[in-house]
């Protein structure tokens, strides 16, 4: 699969003008960020609203590039209160939709009043549209926290 390498500064970018959209059309109440791809949009997203509290669900569903379980499933729970919340969903990538399905879920279970979900990047064959993403690709995302290629001298 045909790989897209994303900078820092792109990164951070990209989650300001999710920012952005959210001030102006959802301003959430509580951030859930879904480990491990969405906790660092979720956090930066946290500082640049004001310090929205955050919360995370670790769900387990790939083993490696293109390479998924049988189904998603939950290792971290949700913990806090979410009751009549205005909830923000925060994951790096909607690949098929899977994960964010578990999530969404696991959030209405909670007793949000309203969830919407926030994404960097989605692929064209996702369940789940994000309400709020930056940009669509059908190529695998390597974003700077993941694994680069290094080359040792000798």
């Amino acid at each position: 699969m045909d790989k897209v390498y994303l900078t820092w500064w792109q990164v951070d970018r990209a989650i300001f003008a999710l920012a952005d959209e959210l001030r102006k059309n959802f301003m959430p109440d509580v951030i859930v960020g879904v480990a491990r791809g969405g906790l660092i949009p979720a956090v930066r997203l946290s500082h640049i609203l004001g310090d929205v509290e955050v919360k995370v669900i670790d769900v387990k569903f790939y083993k490696g590039i293109d390479e998924r379980m049988e189904k998603p499933v939950i290792t971290i729970p949700l913990h806090g209160e979410f009751k009549g919340k205005k909830v923000v969903i925060v994951d790096d990538v909607s690949d098929t939709g899977k994960t964010l399905e578990v999530v969404i879920d696991e959030v209405k279970k909670a007793g949000a009043s309203e969830v919407k979900v926030v994404c960097l990047s989605m692929k064209p064959w996702t369940k789940v549209v994000p309400d709020f993403y930056v940009f669509r690709t059908d190529k695998w995302v390597v974003f700077p926290w993941e694994e680069f290629p290094v080359v040792v001298r000798e």
